[in-house]
């Protein structure tokens, strides 16, 4: 991890958030929700929030309605508004034209936040692989993918199935690619895989009911009833969940969107089933939740004067009586049941209680729920004062508008749950910021009274770990007069599991600098979700921002990174979230490039920087080195003396060499006067056996030493790998390790279960020193500057606050990392 100057790491707070975080599970992400504060009204009477989406005669949202028009009545009885407000997510920033001349599938630069969502519309897609047809799959995956085309870029959105295979974290987020993939991946009637044939003795008989265990007396012994037969109940579990969620998102407009065929029945469990549908339904309308339910089945056209039928049953009938069987002979008659007519809470009731649809025989199913999509980003936020808020039970609301001809889309209902008594809530840290920011990683939901902004760029990794740089800013606007701001940056998988973990703090930087820093991540192959909690030292301003991260392995013949753009100080080269910049000011930047094309040695990579109209204004080849087994690490800079201010677009292309079409990453960038430099001076370019790399290669390692064109000292920033009040190394003093071995055998004489971090020898150098005094003293290194041929480590020891109760004595001990650093060092003891 690496971060700017006035950034402090603790390690002490990455050891308690490794303990208290790194545990979390799907159930405990759930669980937690964001406080929030139910806001009250006079005499103690709370105010009740429906959102409400008006149309007219032609489908068409209508706007411009005032309190006036509107009224609300709860359980029948008329009550006073509070406010109405309008949210209207169709005038949201539309996407800037893309630049002429990119190459085709160029990936654009991502940098995400999460400013201003507290009022954007939120969507979820609930992919009922319980229960829509294998064959129909294709049709769900084309309406999920209308729905998220019509979604803009400003709105919250989560795609989850109704099994959780593939993952069952849900959260929302902003549009992204990952939300495509998972729909594209649904499959229809997903079984678990495992516990044997229900068959072994391969019986075939003549089709019968499936009410009864395992349908017995059905030639399908192996059907989803069979094998699944409480999938009824957790598609209704699915809801809640759903439901959940969007009780935690404060106002704005929620919708589900419920890919689904019927309610369906459990046929060991009925009553357990419809209590899963009312609770679900309970749920939606706490929410304030609108259900659209989709069919994506279609029709086929009247044949012979017969009428307009599904192609398919609907799945959702049961066969009952007494059928016939291979060892008792003819049976007697049996009726078909529609299950529609046997559960609690049909899909009817769902759609209307809720202020939705149920969308049935709809060829053009797509087209139709995009259609939806655009009706709800524009909706009424009604607070009404309510005198049935704590009444337990289900209370109805009925949302009018005085004006003639228009309709009203809005949840009916509104549930009051009992009072429960709390669990008690787990221990806290000792240390208040840690705790507060756990809480807060928890949440679902993206918010940010404290507004974050994020790059990731994943590196490459043929075989184990791969690592992720995360470049973060905090927005000075909102930081106010914090004097700092903690942050804890965590990787978890879609089931919630942490791979990675990184607790740190910025202090208040100097008026020529930024809020930013960047740490790196090692994880394993796969998808994570990166969850960024920022909070102020008092508590009153909080953040969390969420992004997917995927750690792919490359494959195929040439696969490009994504760029990290460069900025240095006195300090060293580090990220930068910058893309605004004098006139004049060099683009410096880095990237990798792996695939087939690399171990051939056919790879290039090139930058080129074009303006508004798509021309060329400067092409520079970058340098490449080897960066591991079947990769390469670019590193260009673009010189922009003579170009006018104005805005521009940094295009990074990888190619084989005289052929193959490029791959190519964009980056938009603008150059003003007055704009605060990144500085980037020409020795940011690398020379001979030295790179301008950051520290993305480890957690552990420390920010480069760029290279120097006076031999002037310099102060290096080493980084804190490990420290510790005890270690069982019989060496004494100052220690340098520059090997994998040596590293691994003085991590065996910590006091520790973890495995040693992954360090990569080639670029970064250990500095390690353990108490030499008689008296428990904690050994520090004050300060790192180079000198010809090397560069003087000054260190010293303070005395122990309190040793630890241990049966051994105190050994203390501190590792320090510096990358791309050549010579002999030489240790100095100071006062």
């Amino acid at each position: 991890m690496y971060v700017r100057p006035g950034i402090r790491t603790r390690a002490r707070d990455i050891v308690l958030v490794v303990a208290g975080v790194a545990a979390l599970t799907l159930t405990a992400l759930a669980q937690q929700p964001t406080p929030q504060e139910r806001p009250t009204f006079r005499g103690g009477i709370s105010l009740v929030e429906v959102s409400a989406v008006v149309t007219g005669d032609d489908e068409k949202v209508v706007t411009g309605l005032t309190r006036d028009d509107f009224e609300v009545f709860e359980d029948g009885e008329p009550r006073p508004l509070a406010s109405v407000r309008f949210l209207d997510a169709t005038r949201a920033s539309a996407p800037a034209p893309p630049t002429p001349g990119l190459p085709a599938g160029t990936r654009l630069d991502e940098v995400v936040t999460n400013r201003d969502l507290a009022d954007a519309p939120a969507f979820v897609l609930l992919l009922d692989d319980l229960n829509i047809s294998p064959y129909d799959s294709h049709r769900a995956i084309r309406a999920g993918l209308g729905v998220l085309e019509a979604i803009p870029k400003d709105a919250l959105v989560s795609v989850v199935n109704s099994s959780g295979e593939g993952g069952g974290l849900i959260t929302l987020g902003r549009p992204n690619q990952g939300h495509a993939d998972r729909v594209k991946a649904f499959r229809g009637q997903y079984l678990p895989v495992g516990g044997g044939v229900k068959n072994p003795m391969a019986i075939s008989t003549t089709p019968s009911s499936v009410d009864a265990p395992c349908g017995v007396g059905s030639d399908v012994v192996n059907s989803p009833d069979c094998a699944d037969p409480t999938r009824a109940a957790r598609r209704a579990g699915a809801l809640s969940a759903v439901g959940e969620l969007f009780s935690r998102t404060g106002s704005r407009r929620k919708v589900l969107f419920w890919f689904v065929t019927d309610m369906g029945v459990s046929p060991l469990d009925p009553r357990g089933n419809g209590d899963a549908q009312f609770a679900g339904l309970q749920r939606l309308l706490r929410g304030d939740v609108t259900v659209y339910a989709i069919d994506p089945r279609e029709n086929f056209a009247p044949t012979e004067g017969k009428p307009v039928f599904n192609d398919r049953g609907t799945g959702g009938r049961m066969r009952v009586g007494t059928a016939d069987t291979t060892f008792q002979g003819r049976g007697g008659s049996t009726i078909s049941l529609g299950t529609d007519d046997m559960v609690r809470i049909p899909l009817t009731q769902i759609a209307r209680d809720t202020g939705g649809r149920w969308i049935q025989n709809a060829n053009n199913v797509e087209k139709l729920a995009a259609e939806v999509v655009r009706q709800n980003l524009a909706s009424y936020v009604i607070a009404y004062e309510s005198a049935a808020s704590a009444i337990e039970g289900r209370h109805r609301i009925e949302v009018k508008v005085k004006r003639r001809g228009l309709k009203v889309s809005s949840r009916r209902a509104f549930v009051v749950e009992p009072r429960r008594e709390e669990a008690p809530s787990p221990a806290a840290s000792p240390d208040v910021a840690t705790s507060r920011l756990a809480e807060v990683i928890r949440g679902g939901v993206p918010f940010g009274t404290l507004a974050l902004r994020v790059h990731v760029a994943p590196q490459f990794a043929s075989d184990g770990p791969a690592r992720a740089l995360v470049t973060l800013r905090v927005e000075p606007d909102t930081a106010i007069d914090a004097p700092s701001i903690d942050l804890l940056v965590l990787a978890a998988d879609d089931t919630g599991k942490v791979g990675s973990v990184e607790r740190f703090a910025m202090s208040r930087p100097s008026a020529d600098f930024a809020w930013e820093g960047s740490i790196t991540l090692t994880l394993a192959p796969g998808q994570y979700q990166l969850r960024v909690a920022a909070s102020t030292p008092d508590g009153q301003r909080t953040g969390l921002l969420l992004h997917p991260i995927d750690m792919r392995k490359p494959s195929g013949d040439l696969v490009l990174g994504v760029p990290t753009l460069l900025g240095e100080d006195a300090d060293g080269v580090r990220p930068t979230l910058a893309r605004t910049f004098p006139p004049g000011h060099p683009l410096a930047y880095q990237v990798e490039v792996a695939g087939d094309a690399v171990r051939g040695d056919r790879a290039e990579v090139r930058a080129r920087l074009l303006d508004a109209s798509g021309s060329s204004v400067r092409d520079v080849a970058a340098r490449v080195e080897a960066a591991g087994e079947g990769r390469l690490r670019a590193t260009g800079v673009v010189t922009t003396e003579g170009v006018p201010a104005g805005g521009y677009t940094l295009v990074v292309e990888a190619r084989q060499r005289a052929e193959g079409r490029p791959r190519a990453h964009a980056i938009p960038v603008r150059f003003e006067v007055g704009a605060l430099a990144a500085p980037v001076a020409s020795r940011v370019v690398p020379t001979a056996g030295s790179t301008a790399m950051p520290a993305t290669e480890s957690s552990a390692t420390a920010p480069p030493a760029a290279p120097s064109t006076t031999s002037a000292p310099r102060a290096l920033t080493p980084l804190s790998v490990a420290s510790g009040p005890l270690t069982r190394s019989a060496h004494r003093g100052p220690l340098v390790i520059v090997t994998e071995e040596e590293w691994r055998g003085f991590w065996r004489t910590l006091p520790t279960r973890q495995a040693a971090p992954n360090i990569d020898f080639d670029r970064v150098t250990l500095l390690a020193v353990v108490s030499e005094d008689e008296a428990p003293a904690t050994p520090r290194i004050t300060r790192v500057t180079s000198e010809p041929g090397g560069f003087v480590v000054e260190w010293t020891s303070e005395p122990m606050a309190a040793p630890p109760a241990s049966s051994e004595p105190p050994r203390p001990f501190v590792v320090v990392g510096l990358t791309d650093v050549a010579g002999s060092v030489r240790f100095v003891r100071v006062p």
